[in-house]
This record gives structure tokens, sequence and C-alpha cells, in this order.
């Protein structure tokens, strides 16, 4: 695996990758990364979602500060 693709790797792990994934090809490499970066991207719509969905059970009124207090 290159540098590249091992750097890629630990940004989008958050962390050094096991040695195991050493293994890996450099376009299984870019693959994996791919699919974790799409992963997070889905994963945070999916919260998006949830909170709005979330916030229709808080009066209309409270629905900036709660979603001000919840965000930040």
């Amino acid at each position: 695996m290159t540098p590249d693709a091992k750097r890629e790797l630990r940004v989008q792990l958050g962390a050094t990758p096991p040695k195991g994934l050493e293994a890996l090809s450099d376009d299984e490499a870019e693959d994996l990364a791919a699919a974790l970066r799409d992963a997070r991207t889905r994963q945070s719509a999916a919260l998006q979602q949830a909170m709005r969905e979330a916030l229709t059970h808080v009066p209309r009124l409270l629905r900036g500060p709660v979603r001000r207090l919840v965000a930040g």
C-alpha cells in the first residue's frame, strides 16, 4: 500500500490503520476509504433527518433554541 493510500485510510478511520490492512492493494485501500467516506455521509444525513423528525415533537416556538442546544 502506498503512503497516499495509507494516509487516506488514516484520515477516514481517524487512527492508524490496523496492520492487517497493509495487505490491501492501492485500489482496495482506495475503495475502502471511499466506502468509509460514503458511510459517514449517509450517517450524517440520517442523523440530520432524525433531528428534524424529533423536533416535530417540540413546540414550534422552542424548536430554534432546542436545535441550537442540541447541535451546539
